[in-house]
């Protein structure tokens, strides 16, 4: 948002940034930060900001790569983190309708296995599943 900004008691209107020349060399360099809206929660915590005039520090936790393998129970990734790396969610070619018993349902894969042929000791037996 420009400002209005007196110099020398000279008005300049719609000024959006102030450029000064430092002693040292460089510039010194101003911004009007009045219409800007992030919070800290919108960036990540280990950077800083200027909102409104005021420099915040954000609060956004970074979640580095990790690998998930399926288990009984839900594995969640918590709301308000920054993925910094890969979410890898395992699979296992195993898990076919084939490999599943009759019914049974496994990640989204229903079974058909209805028997399966048994060898043990040069016996050979057959499980019936039902």
């Amino acid at each position: 948002m420009a400002q209005n900004v007196i110099i020398n008691g000279v008005t300049y209107q719609s000024v959006p940034e102030v450029n000064i020349p430092k002693s040292g060399g460089g510039t010194a360099k101003f911004m009007d930060t009045d219409d800007a809206n992030a919070s800290a929660s919108d960036i990540l915590s280990d950077k800083t900001a200027y909102v409104g005039g005021e420099k915040i520090t954000g609060q956004v936790q970074a979640k580095a790569a990790a690998e998930y393998t399926p288990t009984t129970s839900d594995q969640t990734i918590a709301a308000g983190q920054y993925l910094s790396g890969a979410q890898t969610i395992k699979g296992d070619s195993n898990l076919q309708a084939q490999y599943i018993a009759n019914g049974v349902s496994l990640f989204g894969v229903t079974g058909t296995l209805s028997s399966a042929v048994i060898s043990q000791d040069s016996t050979t037996k057959v499980l019936s599943i039902s």
